[in-house]
């Protein structure tokens, strides 16, 4: 069985109105200073280097975090996929 790691880090990010922030998970080793990037999840984010206090207060995406689980477990959904 041949197993493929996929990094990813995650990053707090706001939404449209900027007033409120979530953490997402991106693909990559780490963010590379890029203005924009879609999450793992599938939601198109702007990005910017977040205070801590944005670490501190934004909750961690739950689709990102299921996305993940479900590539780590080996039972991957193809929902959506084509």
């Amino acid at each position: 069985m041949e197993t493929t790691e996929r990094q990813h880090y995650w990053l707090p990010v706001p939404d449209r109105t900027g007033f409120h922030w979530h953490r997402h998970a991106f693909r990559g080793k780490h963010w590379d200073g890029r203005s924009a990037d879609t999450s793992v999840c599938g939601v198109q984010c702007a990005m910017a280097n977040p205070s801590e206090l944005d670490w501190f207060q934004s909750p961690t995406c739950s689709d990102c975090m299921e996305l993940l689980i479900s590539e780590q477990s080996g039972t991957g959904s193809t929902e959506g996929e084509q």
